[in-house]
């Protein structure tokens, strides 16, 4: 039997290899070439059909590793989905969506909310509920890693876990091992130990990819140490450096891993106060990681081992393990490591009796004891704000549900309701005809005579605005004919005293508050929202600015601007010159280059 299965699995993998092989070199623009390979795992039935889908990506999309390549996949997946009228193959495509956004981009996050609520709604529709988990467990991901919403993304880490144990007998074992690894993982990174070792044991059951076995029991190990469970770590330490002898010594991918495991363990030595073999375990892990550059981990080895020797009082061996950590700190270091690291020179350069040094590393020692304090506050209150999130929405799909009844109470006392209406209705149905022929000629009528008036108020209307229109353009052509009447008078009159006519001529054409008002009224019906859209785009105008605007949509110029406003031409060009400040014109620019914009 189980020959017969890797046999079929053998054959499904040279069927995808061999559609790779005659659509590598096919344009991206064109995904037919890539759909029949596809039609290997539409021969299943669900489950088995979701796995089989799986196992195409790293077959057939190895090549494909670039954010257009990852759409491109997603995309021959639904079309593939669609060619073969599976609705359920369309919502899988929405998990490798879900999946490429998480690691690629970054959407607004009420529109992904938006988007995974329909998803979970679909898939309510079409009766797929072993896909909850899966969306739940990537929108959780997604929160916090794109959004740092850490409460909300607990919330849903929970909720993947209750959509799990509610789909356990219809689920595929890879999907379900697939979901501890990832609950495993991130868990850990919210401190969350006991729920990290919890998942990572689960993982252990299945026969999964070793990469992601060995993950895990680094995962699982790394927890046990961080809650001084040593023995349990120490175990998990010793499967993950058996599995590396196992399965990865020859893999250029996991050069390191082996150096990362034995300074682990050497942590656990160090903890349980075998130092020989944590000095032994730390040199190991410090020249493999160092070797490839996995800094984060050699600064931490160097540190402790550092700090043995410093309780051995082997100052010669502890200096070049100082110099190591503080170059591995200052380009890969964390929060903790600089912790580590500041609290080693500390006590160091105490014992070799450079106290101001000391006093110093003291001081930045207890500074970043407070940054990791607020970070461990920071989880301590997620998991509280958790607890009253979590209390909120079951409080809240409480009351959907108890809505929900109600509707459907309220829906069948309707459907009652109409039914004895009904039998109403029939009765009145007759006398209700001729009623209803009445109603529409009075209906007609009224119609006709709304008509007429709205004609007759569109007719007011137009005869309104020509006589606005008359009455701004004679104000236009009353200031122009002024404004030329009062040069001719200058130049005629250049010998003799007119000031005071001149004076008297020019105040006639005045813009004063009062008649700026009704200037206002007729302006508004020419040029309809045009000053209310002017304060909109420049909200810091002034009225004296305003007026020039207006004036200048009627195409007056800065001297027939003056006249009308009783000011002087400078006047008039200071304005314009504090206008273009305000919304950024070039020097250039003309009164009639704003008006137009407006």
């Amino acid at each position: 039997m189980i020959k017969c299965k890797f046999v079929r699995y053998c054959y499904f993998i040279v069927l995808c290899g061999i559609h790779l092989l005659e659509s590598r070199a096919q344009d991206l623009r064109h995904p037919e070439a890539y759909i029949q390979a596809y039609d290997s795992a539409y021969r299943y039935p669900y489950p088995k059909r979701w796995d089989m889908i799986e196992l195409i990506h790293p077959v057939l999309f190895r090549h494909l590793g670039t954010k257009e390549g990852l759409l491109f996949r997603n995309r021959i997946e639904e079309l593939a989905a669609r060619q073969h009228k599976d609705e359920k193959g369309v919502l899988i495509a929405q998990i490798s969506k879900m999946d490429y956004l998480q690691q690629t981009s970054k959407v607004p996050l009420s529109e992904f909310e938006n988007w995974y609520k329909m998803c979970i709604n679909e898939a309510d529709r079409i009766g797929f509920e072993e896909i909850k988990a899966s969306f739940a467990f990537l929108y959780a991901a997604n929160l916090t890693f794109n959004y740092q919403k850490d409460v909300l993304a607990l919330y849903y880490l929970h909720k993947s876990v209750e959509y799990s144990e509610a789909t356990k007998h219809v689920i595929s074992p890879i999907r379900r091992e697939m979901l501890f690894v990832g609950l495993s993982r991130i868990f850990y990174q919210f401190d969350d130990f006991a729920s990290a070792i919890n998942y990572g044991k689960e993982v252990e059951k299945y026969n999964i990819g070793v990469s992601y076995k060995f993950l895990t029991l680094d995962v699982i190990g790394t927890s046990y140490l961080k809650t001084k469970n040593y023995q349990n770590a120490l175990l998990y330490f010793n499967k993950g450096l058996q599995m590396y002898q196992k399965f990865f010594t020859k893999d250029p991918s996991k050069l390191g891993w082996k150096g990362i495991l034995l300074g682990k363990k050497a942590h656990v030595y160090k903890a349980i106060g075998q130092l020989d073999s944590a000095i032994y375990y730390y040199r190991i892990g410090i020249e493999d990681t160092r070797k490839y550059q996995l800094l984060d981990n050699t600064c931490g080895f160097a540190i402790n081992l550092a700090d043995i020797y410093l309780i051995q009082k082997k100052i010669n061996e502890v200096e070049p393990l100082i110099d190591l950590a503080q170059e591995s700190t200052r380009k890969q270091g964390n929060e903790f490591d600089k912790f580590q690291l500041h609290q080693l020179l500390s006590r160091y350069y105490t014992t070799v009796g450079n106290f101001p040094l000391a006093i110093q590393h003291k001081d930045s020692t207890r500074f970043w004891d407070d940054v990791l304090e607020k970070r461990r506050g920071k989880n301590v209150q997620i998991q509280a704000d958790l607890q009253l999130e979590t209390e909120r929405r079951r409080n809240t799909e409480r009351r959907l549900v108890e809505n929900i009844r109600q509707q459907q109470i309220s829906r069948i006392v309707a459907i009652v309701i109409v039914l004895l209406l009904s039998l109403v209705v029939f009765v009145l149905v007759l006398r209700q005809k001729l009623l209803v022929k009445v109603k529409e000629k009075e209906l007609e009528i009224r119609q006709q005579e709304a008509a007429r008036l709205n004609l007759i108020e569109q007719e007011k209307a137009k005869r309104d605005l020509i006589i606005a229109q008359m009455k701004l353009e004679e104000f236009t052509n009353i200031i122009i004919a002024k404004n030329k009447q009062i040069e001719l008078l200058v130049v005629e009159n250049t010998e003799i005293d007119n000031s005071f006519s001149i004076q008297q001529l020019r105040n006639n054409t005045l813009l004063t508050d009062e008649q700026w008002d009704n200037f206002k009224i007729l302006f508004d019906k020419v040029h309809v929202g045009f000053l209310h859209r002017l304060r909109e785009k420049i909200p810091g105008i002034s009225p004296a600015e305003v007026r020039c605007m207006a004036l200048a949509k009627l195409r007056l110029d800065n001297k027939e601007m003056a006249s009308s406003l009783g000011i002087s031409v400078n006047a008039v060009r200071n304005v314009w010159y504090r206008l273009k400040k305000k919304i950024d014109l070039p020097e250039d620019a003309t009164w009639g280059d704003i008006v137009d914009t407006i």
